[in-house]
């Protein structure tokens, strides 16, 4: 992570408009929170009420479920080397069930034994890109088979929302809490 302090604008709550109230009231109902993300966001009204909209979506609608979804975030933060998104939701995969020793292995960034031919297809459609790569017929049918097209759409769409996550929380240099 970059040294130096966070980069965030704070907006005085008393200055939010209608719709901006209205994107953190939805936030907060979606999430339990107002995610960290939204510090950056909140900045552009109409982008943090579409943001808004889909991140509580792919939270709380997927077809993916949360293990196999905070596998997708971990691998995308690991990507974009974002230290807060990292840590953040290598605890989250932990606690959605994925096996120590292969949150160990994420960790590590070496290769998971992953348990599921979900888990497998989201890992191969990952790291096709990772290698800016495009998937093999192989990985695309196997992604398509266990996951359906469905799940696939919903996979790129967590990758393309924690993209943008990973990415302001590394340049509004967010901590790693505890570090």
């Amino acid at each position: 992570m970059t040294d130096g302090p966070t980069r965030y604008a704070e907006i005085d709550p008393d200055t939010h408009s209608p719709l901006l109230q209205d994107v953190l009231k939805r936030a907060v109902a979606g999430r339990g929170r107002v995610p960290t993300p939204f510090k950056v966001w909140l900045h552009s009204e109409k982008l943090s009420d579409a943001i808004e909209h889909l991140g509580t979506m792919l939270n709380t609608q997927s077809s993916l479920s949360e293990r196999e979804f905070e596998l997708a975030i971990v691998l995308i933060a690991q990507h974009w080397e974002s230290p807060f998104v990292i840590d953040a939701h290598l605890r989250f995969v932990l606690k959605a069930g994925m096996p120590a020793p292969i949150v160990g292995e994420l960790k590590a960034r070496q290769v998971p034994h992953l348990e599921t031919e979900r888990e497998k297809a989201i890992y191969a459609i990952f790291k096709a890109f990772d290698r800016k790569d495009v998937a093999t017929d192989e990985v695309f049918n196997h992604a398509v088979k266990h996951l359906g097209r469905n799940g696939l759409a919903e996979l790129l769409a967590f990758l393309g929302y924690y993209t943008a996550v990973a990415m302001a929380m590394k340049l509004h240099r967010e901590p790693v809490p505890g570090a």
